[in-house]
């Protein structure tokens, strides 16, 4: 469905979708030309030094010199109001360019399985695509024992102990990125990457990175998967 915001409220250049994913019906915001200058933000991750940053994100990161949210603090405040509850402004908690540069016989079993980005129902993610569609897009899952689409504080005790039944059951999942529903998960939507499109979503929400099949895993941010990865949460939370 479109977004039901005030015109006023956002910039002009935005091209701005709410969709709802699932049974659960997560919200989840797509913003076409999210940038300006995209470009700027570009050549600004030529200059930086990537390096891993993260015991789990597959790959290396950077901090930007410049905005990594281009200016648009007032808009985006006015979209989690309107569209995740939060109730004033937002802190940003991390916000980092992201190339996915680990090949899949390296991964770690966790990262062979949809993941969420903690269990504050509060935070959310933004993922800024600075790189072309054949990069690979953004995969939404469901938990298939528990039904669950995401992983709150409270459910996730009985997630871990289901997910320890699922490997005991179906054995651990094959060294390889997420690849659609499998025995444990069932893939339920998904986001192709757009260059300068920017999607935000609830960091409980299970999903993944949907590798192409020919994915190449360049650290060079013009030939990469290169992000802007940004995680908010509520103003003073």
């Amino acid at each position: 469905m479109k977004d039901s915001l005030e015109s006023p409220t956002l910039p002009d250049h935005w091209s701005l979708t709410i969709e709802q994913i699932g049974r659960e019906g997560v919200p989840v915001a797509i913003i076409d030309n999210f940038a300006r200058e995209p470009e700027a933000m570009l050549a600004d991750a030529r200059t930086r030094v990537f390096r891993k940053n993260a015991p789990f994100y597959p790959g290396i990161r950077a901090e930007p010199r410049i905005d990594g949210l281009d200016g648009s603090g007032e808009a985006l405040a006015a979209l989690t109001r309107a569209v995740f509850g939060y109730p004033g402004g937002f802190d940003i908690q991390e916000c980092f360019y992201s190339l996915v540069t680990t090949p899949a016989e390296e991964l770690l079993p966790m990262q062979c399985l949809p993941h969420f980005d903690g269990v504050d129902d509060r935070k959310l993610a933004l993922l800024h695509y600075l790189c072309e569609p054949a990069k690979g897009g953004t995969g939404f899952y469901r938990h298939r024992s528990t039904g669950w689409e995401t992983v709150t504080d409270a459910r996730f005790p009985d997630y871990k102990a289901a997910l320890k039944a699922d490997v005991a059951t179906h054995g651990m999942p094959p060294r390889r990125y997420p690849a659609g529903s499998d025995a444990m998960f069932e893939r339920i939507g998904g986001v192709e990457a757009v260059f300068n499109r920017m999607v935000i979503y609830p960091g409980i929400v299970l999903h993944a990175f949907d590798m192409p099949e020919d994915f190449a895993f360049s650290p060079d941010a013009d030939r990469g998967r290169l992000t802007v990865n940004t995680f908010l949460t509520p103003a003073g939370s």
